[in-house]
């Protein structure tokens, strides 16, 4: 079984996925009968399992590599957020928020900010580095609705509040710490994010209804093509500005699952937004179920054209 998964790209998390999207869409309450098992296997702690996973990147983070993070990951990381925010602030301005082809604003907008960062794990767990892996931390913050509550309080239209990204920030700066403190605290956590990962990916399943991400299939496929486009410049500026091969940028080009709770979360700030929530939470959610199979073929095909 583990030799199977080890061969399909991003394998260890999309395998544990699929099985427990398949299973959850089938049976809505498989082992939720409370305790241990359903604390285990069932869908919640997941920030508990961010949190830890981002301890464990941050425990993997030397002092002197932080530069050599912050020169690619965090120059990828701003060129992202600008691209977002400019474009999610044109198409309001071009389509309102009703936006264009079934395509509202909301699903627009959060489709583009988003990043599945456990899939992206998994991605460099497979072809990237160590620095890679230790990047999760920060790209963890594209995993919260920071970014789009901010594009909207740019509009006028919401407020923003920056506590989820100090959530984000404390656990990665303590790995940072104890991990440069003492070597062998490596030793104990350093296999925490490969550990991690198929858990993650089960449970990320539990938040995908295979039925109601087939129904908005079209315009998901739709909006994930209009997604790759967009956010190709991301791959140009690694390939070109950076001298890199591409894998990190496409790893992060994938809609997390959980992105889809985000449109009913920005319309308690933003209530211009209630009318769309319905169709923008199957659109996102569409999206990344075709992400989450389309971008690691993606990134496979950078990494073994960068080792020809």
């Amino acid at each position: 079984m583990v030799q199977f998964m080890k061969k399909i790209p991003a394998g260890t998390f999309l395998v544990p996925m699929l099985l427990s999207a398949l299973l959850y869409t089938i049976w809505p309450d498989l082992l939720r009968i409370g305790g241990v098992t359903e604390a285990f296997l069932g869908g919640g702690n997941m920030n508990f399992l961010i949190g830890l996973i981002t301890f464990c990147s941050g425990i993997g983070i030397e002092t002197k590599s932080i530069g050599q993070l912050l020169k690619r990951h965090g120059v990828l990381l701003v060129v992202k957020l600008i691209l977002t925010v400019v474009l999610g602030l044109g198409f309001v301005a071009l389509f309102g928020q009703e936006g264009i082809f079934g395509i509202s604003a909301l699903a627009f907008i959060v489709t583009i900010t988003s990043i599945n960062a456990a899939l992206y794990v998994s991605l460099v767990d497979d072809y990237g580095s160590e620095v890679d892996q230790a990047a999760f931390g920060i790209i963890s913050i594209y995993t919260i609705p920071v970014v789009p509550v901010f594009i909207y309080a740019l509009q006028g239209t919401g407020g923003i509040d920056l506590m989820p990204v100090v959530n984000i920030l404390i656990p990665l700066i303590l790995g940072i710490i104890l991990g440069n403190l003492d070597p062998e605290f490596r030793d104990i956590f350093g296999s925490g994010v490969s550990l991690l990962i198929p858990v993650i990916g089960w449970k990320t399943g539990q938040t995908l209804n295979l039925l109601d991400a087939l129904q908005s299939g079209f315009m998901g496929i739709v909006l994930a093509i209009v997604f790759y486009v967009l956010m190709s410049p991301l791959v140009f500026t690694d390939k070109k500005l950076l001298n890199h091969n591409g894998v990190v940028p496409m790893s992060m080009n994938a809609v997390a699952a959980f992105s889809s709770s985000f449109p009913a979360i920005i319309a308690q700030t933003t209530p211009a937004v209630e009318p769309y929530v319905a169709s923008a939470t199957a659109q996102v959610l569409a999206v990344s179920l075709v992400t989450v199979f389309v971008t690691p073929i993606f990134t496979k095909r950078l990494y073994e054209q960068d080792k020809m």
